[in-house]
């Protein structure tokens, strides 16, 4: 079976399934190298039957974190244009750009 999903994150030290995204750390550390041996052994006879996720999930949870940057930056132009009345004009237009009002699907 496979395993090649399951990594060491360098950045952390931790066991990492990029499966499922589970993350574990060693027992302690500093550890004897046998204990992280056996550590990670463990791991992966855990995750090897871990299944990758369909790529649908994976972009369905792209657009949403997508749509949030997005309704993030439509929100911040729509509290400048209400905290500086005088500059509207150009953020209206900017706006309405923004969120394609008035073009065809």
């Amino acid at each position: 079976m496979n395993t090649d999903h399951v990594i060491t994150n360098s950045l952390n030290g931790k066991f990492k399934c990029e499966f499922c995204g589970v993350e574990e750390e060693p027992p302690f550390m500093p550890a004897p190298i046998d204990v992280i041996i056996d550590a990670m052994d463990f791991f992966i006879e855990t995750h090897k039957k871990c299944k990758r996720p369909p790529a649908e999930a994976v972009m369905s949870e792209y657009i949403k974190g997508f749509d949030a940057g997005y309704d993030y930056v439509l929100n911040e132009v729509k509290q400048y244009i209400w905290k500086y009345p005088d500059d509207t004009f150009a953020l209206e237009e900017l706006l309405a750009h923004l969120k394609m009002e008035g073009k065809p699907e």
